[in-house]
């Protein structure tokens, strides 16, 4: 990735530094454990043209990523927050509700939800991709939690969409829904968080 990149005016965050920021624990690949997590990974890297930190959206096309988009999320970076654009079907099913068009803030308890922001902050302002890792207890039981997230540049040295990607189920286990069927986020208990930015 370039170290520095021409800042645009745009409503999502400009890209004025470093790609990296030195106090992030970076990684590579291999330490994204899904296998779909690690297509998207690949794709997106392979779709960023020469000379800048990001893709655009034109420049993904679904048609390449089909068994991946029930996993994957494309949020709009807001002021202080970001809105789901679009949530991918067996998101909706881990989910238990539909969230496209309602904002992180909302969806998710905020012990949960700021560790996410954090990192999405970190991914706008950096154009630097990362992968999280959570475990949660729910009332339905215990739940593990893979994403990445993935900066998108519409315009010229700003980011202002997130591509994500979420796992929540392991091959030999089927968990409940996340969230309840109502406006209402759960107040579960998280057990452990991890990230790091990723080295592409």
């Amino acid at each position: 990735m370039p170290s520095r990149h021409p800042a645009g005016a745009c409503s999502g965050s400009d890209v004025t530094g470093v790609a990296c920021v030195p106090d992030m624990a970076i990684t590579g690949i291999d330490a994204v454990g899904d296998p779909r997590l690690r297509g998207l990974v690949a794709y997106w890297a392979h779709c960023r043209t020469a000379g800048s930190p990001a893709p655009a959206r034109h420049h993904l096309n679904p048609a390449d990523i089909q068994p991946l988009l029930p996993w994957i999320m494309l949020l709009d970076v807001m002021e202080d927050d970001y809105r789901y654009r679009l949530v991918g079907t067996a998101l909706d099913g881990l989910f238990g509700r539909a969230l496209t068009g309602t904002t992180l803030r909302r969806a998710w308890p905020a012990h949960l939800g700021d560790h996410w922001r954090h990192w999405m902050d970190r991914a706008r302002r950096d154009a630097c991709p990362a992968t999280t890792r959570s475990v949660v207890n729910t009332r339905r039981g215990r739940m593990r939690l893979e994403a990445v997230i993935l900066p998108l540049s519409n315009q010229p040295g700003c980011i202002d969409m997130l591509l994500c990607g979420l796992s929540g189920s392991s091959a030999r286990h089927r968990y409940s829904p996340l969230l309840r069927p109502t406006d209402e986020v759960l107040e579960d208990e998280l057990i452990s968080f991890e990230a790091s930015a990723l080295t592409l």
